[in-house]
């Protein structure tokens, strides 16, 4: 009984002292953990399963080059259902369950909570999609932004506008979801709109769960705005444009600014050419990278549709945690991570920009959107130059 009694002990202090040593969870396992914190349940389930396909297509590629020091990842999705509190939740049970990284969330409200998260635990967070200024605002040192943020969208537009605008286009209309994101740049145009001579006729703010615009559109038709710039999510911009569409609506210029819906596959799908000649500032992949062309392929081989122009930020997301993670002694050291991902270089990846860089913030200082429009029922980038695909759609 006494020998039973000290191996038991013995057993105990072993088991303290590995837990002690190993500092995070995950040591020692056979796989490093990474969270994912995306809507799949809701209104925006289909943006955050596609985000989610995407972030496993980068896991699998990793995997198979040999892992991380011959460790494979392992991606663990939670839902966050479109909501704050959802996103929380899932960004606390991820942290319990020993991941190294977070990633997320697609809303810049969702964003805020779990950029709170990471620093209260010390976790990393690469940003997928969350557009909001504010979001790197607060002086936190875990979170990290791959995509442009609402000030460098609303600037490409500025940047962007003598590409498309003519000689009579004189008045401006703004049809936009009321949250961070759409308010955001639709007041940050507004209040630089003095630069470009366009008078604003209207500001139409409306939720991102409305059911109908039928109101808004009718009020657009009355207001006649030679440029008319939607700002929204997929559902309810593509419920905008199927209003346009049935009702045999013709607005003189389309140009969206970082639109959920216009710079994505399957809005081409629903559409057709019935949406030729639309323009939109987004995200965009790059067309001269080997690398986005593989991710695009096996997004189609695999999930049967072209990849969702967001879904391009959670295949990118894997891949700076990854790159940072080859770069760390201990890859179960979050406090290393962090410093890791803080001093990336990354020159070869999937955006139209130049390297993958982050200032003090945590922002990609780098990021940009590009001007794409949709001819013959397709996506062409058509500025800047270097980024140009009008004339190699073989991606298509």
């Amino acid at each position: 009984m006494g020998n039973r009694v000290k191996l038991s002990g013995l057993v105990l202090i072993m088991l303290v002292v590995a837990l002690v040593f190993s500092g995070c969870g995950s040591v020692g396992s056979n796989t490093i953990k990474i969270g994912s914190v995306h809507p799949l349940t809701g209104s925006m389930a289909y943006e955050g399963q596609a985000m989610v396909n995407a972030q496993r297509i980068a896991i699998d590629k990793i995997n198979a080059e040999g892992g991380i020091n011959g460790r494979m990842l392992e991606l663990v999705a939670r839902d966050s259902m479109g909501t704050s509190s959802g996103a929380a939740n899932a960004a606390m049970k991820l942290t319990n369950s020993g991941v190294v990284a977070l990633t997320g969330t697609y809303t810049s409200s969702s964003a805020q909570v779990v950029s709170r998260t990471a620093e209260k635990t010390g976790i990393p967070l690469v940003v997928t999609v969350a557009s909001s200024d504010n979001l790197l605002s607060n002086g936190y040192k875990y979170t990290f932004r791959i995509q442009p943020s609402v000030s460098v969208f609303s600037r490409n537009f500025l940047e962007y506008l003598d590409f498309f605008r003519t000689d009579d286009m004189k008045t401006i209309a703004f049809i936009y979801e009321n949250s961070n994101y759409g308010t955001g740049i639709a007041e940050y145009i507004k209040n630089h709109i003095d630069e470009t001579g366009l008078e604003i006729v209207g500001m139409l703010a409306y939720p991102a769960t409305t059911s109908t615009l039928s109101a808004e559109v009718t009020k657009l038709v009355s207001l006649n705005p030679d440029l008319l710039v939607p700002i929204g999510y997929y559902s309810d911009q593509s419920l905008m444009m199927k209003e346009i569409l049935e009702r045999d609506i013709h607005f003189n210029k389309i140009v969206g600014c970082a639109n959920g819906a216009f710079s994505d596959a399957k809005f081409l799908k629903t559409f057709g050419d019935q949406v030729d000649g639309i323009l939109d500032i987004n995200y965009r992949y790059n067309p001269n990278s080997p690398e986005a062309q593989y991710m695009m392929k096996t997004y189609r081989e695999t999930y049967g549709e072209d990849i969702p122009v967001h879904a391009i930020y959670g295949y990118q997301s894997i891949m700076v945690i990854a790159d940072a993670l080859k770069r760390c002694e201990n890859p179960d050291d979050t406090a290393m991570l962090r410093d890791a991902i803080a001093s990336s270089v990354i020159e070869e990846h999937v955006l139209p920009q130049a390297e993958i860089r982050f200032d003090e913030k945590g922002e990609n200082v780098n990021s940009a959107g590009v001007l794409v429009e949709i001819r013959d029922g397709k996506h062409v980038i058509v500025f800047p130059e270097e980024y140009s695909d009008a004339d190699n759609k073989e991606a298509e």
